[in-house]
């Protein structure tokens, strides 16, 4: 059966590969719209008539015209009381570079083109596939807010394609790095020893740490309360943690912050005294998430189950959590080990011989022979009802531990 064409979707000028859309709003006036492939063009049309019938199509004659500056502005100011400070921070910086390339161009017209040449400088200028994304992802956050609001038709980031991010990158502190880099923070600032300790011992994220307040510290419970990038959590204490605490309780002098360094909610804290102490120490390539990357890999390898940890750490989804499952010892050993495993009869290995289980139930089992000589050991001449033998089998101690055996008699 010949598919039949969809008259609103056109080739124009016909054989050029190049589509436009033609329709009728619900006033009866005629549109029509150059769109590019036929694909997207019949996507587009759909969405056309899907707006006409919900009564929520604007002319483009009618849109309200709007920079792309403009609506950024618009879109920090909405979101500035929904992010942490820090959150809203970052967005101002990575937003300076786009209003540069944009900011005067209607909002409408910044084109996928146009935002893909973009993102490609910023990648060949050295940011990494996953920052380039993050940049990707605050333009889609801004033309998302004008497609709601109506200032636009359509998301233009949905034709963009995400930059390949490379493997997460694990860095965590051996015990000889630890040694070394704590000698070099007493050396050069042994008031900052209580923040190095307390991250290590509660892999608290940045943020989280510094804008940790004391109304949230609970020495009695032993628990912080926190609040991160995946919101509110309970936080447990080791006693190497609440001894940091209790030194930066005493250091305080009054701030209502745990870090007495932090004196106001705003405020970036560099670290520089960790920056100076790794140079000094001779720690290469390491940073202070990678404080939380120690913490987390300890737990692991000293065997606490990843979902644990991933509730330590603060993680939404465990798949986060597993980059750090290869460190477990005895990750996945035993489910390897099961290739070579072969449960024995338990009757058979008591008399000395060795014979493959047949009848198993979790961890025990009994060969055919065994199983048919217990059954005919039973005393099944009291009661020859089907119920009777089952309750006489499950006296037998063997059949106790196989459990599955009275139910294929």
């Amino acid at each position: 059966m010949k598919r039949r064409k969809n008259t609103g979707v056109q080739e124009w000028p016909p054989g050029s590969g190049n589509f436009r859309i033609d329709y009728y709003d619900s006033e009866g006036r005629r549109h029509r719209e150059k769109i590019g492939s036929e694909k997207r063009a019949i996507d587009v049309y759909c969405q056309r008539k899907a707006d006409i019938l919900d009564d929520k199509f604007i002319p483009k004659s009618q849109r309200p015209k709007i920079t792309f500056g403009e609506l950024a502005k618009r879109r920090m100011a909405a979101k500035k009381s929904r992010l942490a400070a820090r959150s809203y921070h970052t967005d101002e910086l990575r937003l300076k570079p786009l209003v540069e390339e944009f900011g005067s161009i209607p909002a409408e017209k910044v084109s996928v083109d146009k935002i893909n040449a973009l993102l490609a400088t910023l990648r060949t200028a050295g940011a990494s596939g996953s920052t380039v994304n993050r940049y990707r992802s605050l333009l889609s956050n801004i033309f998302a807010f004008g497609v709601r609001n109506g200032t636009l038709m359509m998301n233009p980031i949905l034709r963009v394609e995400r930059f390949r991010e490379g493997e997460s990158r694990i860095r965590f502190l051996d015990a000889g790095e630890e040694k070394s880099l704590r000698a070099a923070v007493r050396a050069q600032s042994i008031e900052h020893e209580a923040e190095f300790d307390l991250a290590l011992n509660t892999g608290l994220r940045r943020g989280e740490q510094y804008g940790l307040t004391w109304d949230r510290v609970d020495l009695d419970r032993g628990i912080l309360t926190v609040y991160g990038k995946t919101g509110r959590r309970f936080v447990p204490i080791n006693s190497a943690a609440r001894g940091a605490i209790e030194k930066l309780w005493r250091a305080s002098n009054g701030s209502k912050f745990v870090c007495p360094d932090k004196m106001r909610d705003d405020q970036v804290d560099w670290r520089l005294w960790l920056v100076e102490a790794c140079t000094t120490a001779k720690v290469d390539n390491f940073r202070w998430h990678d404080l939380r990357h120690t913490f987390a890999s300890r737990l692991v390898m000293a065997g606490v189950d990843l979902r644990s940890v991933q509730e330590l750490l603060g993680h939404k989804s465990i798949v986060t959590t597993q980059r750090y499952a290869h460190l477990s010892p005895d990750h996945q050993k035993a489910n390897v080990q099961k290739l070579l495993f072969e449960l024995k009869c338990m009757i058979c290995s008591r008399r000395g011989l060795e014979k493959k289980a047949i009848h198993i139930s979790g961890s025990t089992g009994l060969c055919d022979e065994c199983f048919k000589e217990t059954l005919r050991g039973l005393d099944t001449s009291m009661d020859t009802s089907s119920r009777g033998k089952k309750k006489m089998l499950r006296q037998a101690p063997e059949f106790r531990k196989v459990v599955g055996g009275p139910a294929r008699i």
